[in-house]
């Protein structure tokens, strides 16, 4: 055998010896992490058993805990209405919403009545307020058809649903706004209220303001457009009348052969037109599309806080937690006691 052969082979034993290595290597890696599941597994079974009694104590206690505050708690009922404002985007909205959140966490009653323009009585009822931008149906139809078209041009699709997350929160103009209440009888007292603080806003009414003071323009320019339409209309049949009593000869037929006559058909056209634009308006006056209550409160019998049984569930959950945290910090306090007896030890020795 030559030395290029013998070269050749022990370098194909070493590359098959380094393949066996990794594969070996990778091997007890995976292994490794499986005994630690496993003995973690162990751990928490002989941890269970040894403080069965810590545990039992403190779910017991936990449940105990959560049903005395299901007596101790009043019940809230949430209710929501559905508010178009154009001119609103979700920072101001969500601006908005959290400035009477906070005082409701505040328990600033009285700052909370200054702002809804309400009694402090009705203010005190209420636990809580929050928002959502409302998608309706053909909302979710078109952004799932951009989202297919999008997927031609993007191979990424977790960009293309965060621009479409994006684009559904983003330039909303219908809001969902949630109210927490104790009492739920006097909920639709506080419809206008809410209604007035978003319309009332100096952002909004100053836009509002503005949309109307249009409106109103354009409204008394089509009337003085509709006038001198009637004007020209009676001036057009005057005109008629006299052409045909000129060509009467001895019939009723009109002969119009004079170029600058208009046709009454084009003024009465385009009268009609400038009225349905004027309707048009008076319905923009009268609804306030830009900005107008959709749906409002509705009173619900049911309260929204957890019931007796879910509170007591969750609540034996939060002591059953403690308790596995309180026996970790025993098992670390045991460890840092062996490395202190430990460090004791090397230093008698030394």
């Amino acid at each position: 055998m030559s030395e290029e052969e013998k070269k050749q082979n022990n370098s194909n034993n070493s590359d098959e010896i380094d393949l066996r290595q990794l594969f070996s290597s990778i091997g007890d890696f995976f292994k490794s992490i499986f005994v630690g599941f496993i003995m973690l597994i162990v751990a928490f079974k002989n941890a269970t058993i040894k403080y069965f009694k810590i545990i039992f104590l403190f779910v017991v206690l936990g449940g105990l805990i959560g049903i005395a505050l299901k007596y101790v708690l009043p019940d809230y009922y949430t209710s929501s209405m559905l508010l178009r404002s154009s001119y609103s985007t979700v920072k101001l909205t969500e601006s908005s919403i959290e400035k009477l959140d906070q005082l409701c966490q505040e328990g600033n009653y009285e700052g909370l009545a200054t702002k809804l323009n309400i009694d402090t009585a009705v203010a005190k009822n209420i636990k809580g307020f929050s928002y959502e931008p409302f998608v309706s149906e053909a909302e979710i139809v078109e952004l799932e058809i951009l989202k297919e078209q999008l997927k031609s041009e993007i191979e990424n699709e977790e960009v293309i649903e965060r621009f479409v997350e994006k684009l559904k929160n983003e330039n909303k103009s219908t809001y969902r706004i949630f109210v927490q209440v104790y009492d739920s009888k006097n909920l639709g007292s506080l419809e206008e209220p809410l209604i007035d603080y978003f319309r009332n806003s100096q952002y909004i009414s100053k836009r509002l303001q503005i949309e109307k003071e249009n409106l109103i323009l354009k409204e008394r320019n089509i009337d003085e457009e509709l006038q001198k339409l009637d004007s020209l209309r009676e001036l057009v049949i005057k005109n008629y009348d006299n052409l045909a009593e000129r060509n009467r000869t001895g019939s009723n037929n009109i002969i119009m052969k004079d170029e600058q006559l208009i046709d009454p058909l084009s003024i009465i056209n385009k009268r009609d037109q400038l009225y349905q634009e004027k309707l048009r308006i008076q319905q923009q006056l009268y609804l306030t599309p830009s900005f107008e209550l959709i749906d409002g409160f509705t009173v619900f019998s049911k309260p929204d806080s957890p019931g007796l049984l879910k509170i007591g569930f969750y609540s034996c959950l939060y002591g059953l937690l403690i308790a596995y945290v309180i026996i970790m910090l025993i098992y670390f306090n045991k460890y840092l006691n062996s490395v202190e007896e430990l460090e004791k030890k090397k230093s008698e020795l030394g």
